[in-house]
């Protein structure tokens, strides 16, 4: 019987359908990507030997957080079916996740779990950023935008503090060394030859989480854990986070924003100090009224003794200006004191020994937690030892070693009263060595 071609393809898309009913998983890499104005992406999905035309419904292609792109490697769920404008089969996509970023979550998670157990993630650990820098070194790729944003937003903000660029790969293999020996040497700037700064800040634009690794390997989260001055890391966008974000001094959502969180606004200082000159000039145009006015009501009095008049003025500026000498000398004394305290708090060979008395501290705390777990496991090497007695003295194969013998009926089970054995039952005797085939031909209580 004939068929149009829309029966077939009724058909064809119902079988398709019937085959496919339960969620599929696809992979493959893109090819052509093409979104309509309705929203909806139609795109093929390959690999060496075949292709699937896709769609990707706007309603699912919104809740992406990662956009499709040529040449992406993905894992598709969804179900087929058949087209029937074109008599096509498509593939209708639920769900998209790119290839391997499974694995890639699970060593991040293993890596961010043991450096947490490690404390490397403590806020007391933590440094803090120097309220008014003075210089900066952006550790970043020297091409593209990110550079140039922050050096136009550093220029707005702080032009005066003196920045410098380190110049890195910021993707790709080995990148993460390249950004751990920035951190290390700019860390260790005289060991380098390299210009003293006050702080950090590793930058890269966004990404995917390949895109991002290199900031989620361990040897970089050490490298900065290391530094002896503030990193701020600012990777990627504000919902992208790296193992690089946990370890630093501060996690700054965007590049640009790690610039507005570490430097002042100088706009905001140029409308501090003026705001202070305006209060000045206020009160110098009073204080000059007041004199004035004192003037004015000096030369209408009559005087008749000026000097008279002046002598309380001018015991008057002899008690101040003993007072002012006193607290302007005791004042002095104090500073110098407090600069002396500070001297010797911040010298040299009071940070040694300081680190010293640490480093010996650290030294005890070791030796004690290695003689306690030493204790802790002899103690368990020892009530491993009494349940290991303990289990070989209830060990039947051990009684009839020493000459006793195990008796079981036909279902194997072990028979312990005579009263439950009649004459003529099959028992299995199992001796030290062997077992011996037998039959009850009388029963004693």
């Amino acid at each position: 019987m004939a068929m149009t071609v829309t029966e077939l393809v009724a058909r064809l898309k119902r079988a398709v359908e019937l085959e496919g009913a339960e969620s599929n998983c696809v992979v493959g890499e893109i090819g052509s990507c093409k979104p309509a104005p309705s929203g909806h992406l139609y795109f093929t999905l390959k690999d060496e030997n075949a292709q699937l035309q896709c769609v990707l419904y706007a309603f699912r292609a919104r809740m992406m957080r990662t956009p499709l792109r040529v040449g992406m490697q993905v894992e598709l769920y969804g179900r087929p079916t058949v087209w029937e404008g074109r008599g096509s089969l498509q593939f209708l996509v639920d769900r998209v996740r790119e290839a391997g970023v499974g694995t890639l979550q699970q060593r991040f998670d293993a890596l961010k779990a043991r450096l947490l157990a490690e404390g490397l993630f403590d806020s007391a650990r933590k440094r803090p950023l120097p309220a008014h820098p003075q210089s900066v070194c952006l550790i970043t790729s020297p091409t593209g935008a990110v550079i140039q944003d922050m050096r136009h937003r550093l220029s707005e903000r702080a032009p005066w503090i003196e920045t410098y660029l380190y110049p890195v790969q910021v993707q790709g293999k080995g990148a993460e060394l390249g950004l751990a020996r920035a951190v290390e040497r700019m860390g260790h700037p005289e060991e380098h030859g390299l210009p003293r700064v006050d702080y950090l800040i590793l930058a890269r634009g966004g990404g995917s989480m390949e895109d991002l690794w290199c900031f989620n390997e361990e040897v970089l989260a050490r490298a900065i854990a290391a530094c002896p001055i503030p990193v701020v890391s600012a990777v990627g966008h504000e919902t992208d986070f790296t193992i690089a974000d946990f370890v630093a001094d501060l996690r700054a959502p965007t590049p640009t924003a790690a610039i507005e969180l570490t430097t002042p606004d100088a706009a905001e200082l140029l409308d501090r100090l003026s705001a202070a000159e305006h209060r000045l000039k206020t009160r110098l145009q009073s204080a000059l009224q007041t004199a004035r006015l004192r003037l004015r009501l000096a030369e209408q009095s009559a005087l008749k003794r000026p000097l008279t008049l002046l002598a309380p003025h001018q015991q008057r500026l002899d008690i101040l200006t003993d007072e002012l000498t006193g607290t302007a000398s005791e004042r002095l004394q104090r500073a110098a004191a407090a600069l002396d305290a500070a001297e010797a708090r911040l010298s040299p060979r009071t940070l040694r020994e300081r680190l010293r008395a640490h480093g010996e501290q650290l030294a005890h705390s070791e030796q004690r937690l290695r003689t306690a777990a030493a204790h802790r496991l002899a103690a368990a090497s020892a009530r491993l030892d009494t349940q290991e007695a303990r289990l070989c003295a209830a060990d039947p194969q051990r009684a009839v070693q020493r000459g006793f013998a195990l008796v079981r009926r036909a279902d194997g089970s072990l028979a312990r009263d005579a009263a439950e054995l009649q004459p003529g039952d099959p028992l299995t005797l199992t001796l030290a060595r062997g077992s011996v085939e037998t039959r009850v031909t009388r029963t004693t209580e």
